[in-house]
């Protein structure tokens, strides 16, 4: 599977409401993409760059309120760049009024003041970009489940119905075809490796005779068009990093 880097991210604002609310739209982005972040947040730019000159954080990312007091987010910026801190830089702003000044210190963008999710998560995307995780719906019974894509190891065709086995181990019993699942779900990741199975090769292990899954599990190659399956499959391994 591939390693889930740790976004470690700074949030520089000396009014605490303005904090809370943009730490909780970048919580909200990390959970719908899946991804990890360390948010660290300070009062003052003073406080930001003694933890980066001490080595407490190295951020990857930036969000740095313009107007603050000593030391206004303008002149935090240009110290960040003394000390080579590359991170791109977003200022926090009800303002744009220092556009000019901040293309001396490679302003990656602005939110204004009060964020707004979609635009908080935008600019999340084009600097960081990842994606928020796809879900589908899956009629279990009487009723719909919505697992997340990315958490599907297989999914198994047993007569009338398909299993999908989840990544906690969990099963997912639906009699939607196993072709129409593989339609819904639409993803490069997951192969046809035999007629009565759909593998995700994100949560492939080892390749023995079988597939080893994540989770233990042996998911069958077929015999015919075995080579093109285990083709298909180091192709996918070495375009990722693992």
């Amino acid at each position: 599977m591939c390693r889930s880097v740790l976004r470690k991210i700074a949030v520089c604002d000396d009014v605490e409401v303005e904090r809370f609310v943009l730490k909780r739209q970048l919580m909200s982005y990390f959970r719908l993409t899946g991804a990890k972040a360390e948010i660290r947040e300070y009062v003052s730019g003073e406080s930001l760059l003694a933890d980066i000159e001490e080595g407490y954080i190295w951020p990857d990312l930036i969000f740095l309120d313009i107007y603050m007091g000593n030391l206004n987010g303008m002149d935090t910026a240009r110290h960040l760049r003394e000390m080579d801190v590359e991170a791109p830089i977003v200022f926090l702003t009800a303002s744009p009024d220092y556009a000019v000044e901040s293309y001396e210190v490679e302003a990656a963008g602005y939110l204004l003041k009060p964020a707004r999710e979609q635009q908080t998560h935008a600019i999340l995307q084009k600097l960081l970009g990842e994606k928020p995780r796809r879900r589908i719906a899956v009629k279990c019974k009487r009723q719909f489940r919505y697992p997340y894509v990315d958490d599907m190891v297989y999914l198994e065709s047993d007569r009338h119905t398909v299993r999908i086995h989840m990544t906690d181990g969990s099963e997912l019993v639906t009699a939607d075809k196993l072709g129409e699942l593989e339609k819904k779900i639409d993803d490069a990741r997951f192969m046809r490796c035999h007629q009565s199975y759909l593998v995700n090769m994100a949560h492939i292990a080892d390749v023995e005779e079988d597939f080893i899954m994540s989770t233990g599990a042996c998911v069958p190659i077929r015999v015919r068009g075995r080579r093109e399956v285990l083709d298909a499959y180091n192709k996918y391994f070495e375009k990722n990093d693992f």
